[in-house]
């Protein structure tokens, strides 16, 4: 089984459509993990979204949120050790 899917993975490098079939369902596939992309966050059944970045970053993001949408987002802060 581990074979046949290796091979499969393979064999679609001779698709010459392939590139323009993952391009397609991008937005469709990143919508589900990325927030406001293709699919409105509050349309994902159980999604839980969270933002990691420098607080100038999260700062602007909030801004950009709050003038957006009609709920203010929580941002709450992370411990410092949350990433390595």
């Amino acid at each position: 089984m581990i074979s046949r899917f290796h091979q499969a993975i393979l064999d679609l490098r001779k698709d010459a459509d392939l590139g323009a079939e993952l391009f397609r369902r991008m937005n469709a596939v990143y919508g589900t993990v990325l927030p406001g992309m293709n699919v409105k966050a509050k349309d994902v059944e159980g999604g839980v979204y969270f933002v990691i970045g420098p607080e100038p970053q999260l700062a602007a993001w909030k801004s950009i949120k709050e003038s957006r949408c009609a709920r203010r987002p929580r941002v709450p802060p992370l411990p410092r050790d949350f990433w390595m």
